[in-house]
Order: structure tokens, then C-alpha cells, then sequence
């Protein structure tokens, strides 16, 4: 008896061991890939995606297109000189749909994305013919996957007429009555808004 209690507590102290160096493994595994993502999303800091750009109308050369029509759209108040465009392409995809592929550019300067995404926003729509062009922050997978789970919330708050944000990486902002929350988890954002309307707030 006591031999197999004695081969089971070994049993038990090479199964914790291996546990802990699991946990360790996950642990150094979730770190690396958080780093790695942090790294992608630093890379692509100076994109901007463009989105609803008809098909073709940046041939043959979509930097110079680009940089023209930024200058002549947003103002040349906002660009007195054509800000630098490194590279511009399409995302690979079938061009035979109703919808453009998305165009992601790359900017020379990180200022301009900046410029460009602020003016979109206080101009409110921009268009190139009767399409309304938008832009996005060209974000990794993983951030985009956590911004997502917001998306549900976001559309109640769009019904209710809330300003609300994404600020980076994934972190909801929404303003009542000239107060601002962030959130990090639809869950808590979902507790909040059902609060205020419970209370009569809005």
C-alpha cells in the first residue's frame, strides 16, 4: 500500500510540474502574441483604408490619384502641398461585385493620417461623385476582432443619438450629457446604458 501510494504522489508531483510549465508556456505564448499584434499595428500606423472608392479611377498610377484628389476633396487649406503617398493598392479580391475593394495607401508622414481622418470626420461626408468615401485606421485582425464585439452596443447608441468612439486598441467611449465613459467589454457598456435608461438620464 504504501508503494502505490508512493508511485501515486510521485504521479500527482509530475502532473503538478508539468501543469506549471503548461501555464508558464501559455502565459509566455499569449505575452509574444500580444507583442507581435502591437508590433503589426505599429507597422501599419501610417495606413489608411479607403473604403467605397469606385473601381479604376486610380489608374494607371493610384499614388498620384490619391494625392491629387486628397489635396482637391479635404481642401487645400488641409493640404497646401500633396501629402506623400508611398504605396497604394487594392486589396486582392473579385472586381465583378457591386462593391469597390477596399484601397489601402501609406503615408509618409503619420501627421497626414491624422489630417485626413479629423477633416473626414468634421466634413461629415466625403464624396467622389455621388459615392461616399470613408476611412478607416488600417488595423490588425485581432483588433479589429475585439472592436467588433462592440458592435451590437454601438447600434442601440446610434439609435439613441449617443456620441460614441473606438478608442485604440478596443476601448468603447460614450458621452451623456457631457460626461464620457470608456469601456473595455460590451458587458460592462451594455450594464451602463441600460442604467442611465432605467434612471431617465437620456
Amino acid at each position: 500500500m504504501d508503494l502505490a501510494e508512493e508511485r501515486i504522489s510521485s504521479m500527482e508531483d509530475v502532473l503538478n510540474t508539468e501543469k506549471s510549465k503548461l501555464e508558464e508556456a501559455t502565459k509566455r505564448i499569449t505575452f509574444l502574441s500580444r507583442k507581435l499584434d502591437d508590433l503589426e499595428n505599429r507597422l501599419r500606423r501610417s495606413n489608411l483604408r479607403v473604403v467605397n472608392l469606385p473601381e479604376k479611377v486610380e489608374n494607371p498610377d493610384a499614388v498620384a490619384f490619391l494625392e491629387k484628389w486628397l489635396c482637391e476633396t479635404l481642401g487645400r487649406s488641409i493640404f497646401p502641398t500633396p501629402p506623400i503617398i508611398e504605396r497604394a493598392h487594392r486589396l486582392p479580391g473579385r472586381q465583378n461585385t457591386d462593391r469597390p475593394r477596399v484601397m489601402i495607401m501609406k503615408f509618409l508622414n503619420f501627421q497626414d493620417v491624422v489630417r485626413v481622418m479629423r477633416t473626414a470626420r468634421q466634413k461629415g461626408r466625403v464624396m467622389y461623385g455621388d459615392q461616399e468615401i470613408k476611412f478607416f485606421p488600417d488595423l490588425s485582425a485581432e483588433v479589429l476582432r475585439q472592436r467588433r464585439r462592440f458592435n451590437d452596443i454601438k447600434q442601440r447608441l446610434r439609435s439613441l443619438n449617443l456620441r460614441y468612439g473606438i478608442v485604440y486598441p478596443a476601448k468603447l467611449r460614450v458621452t451623456v450629457n457631457g460626461q464620457t465613459r470608456e469601456f473595455e467589454n460590451p458587458s460592462d457598456a451594455e450594464k451602463f446604458l441600460q442604467g442611465i435608461q432605467n434612471t431617465g438620464e437620456l
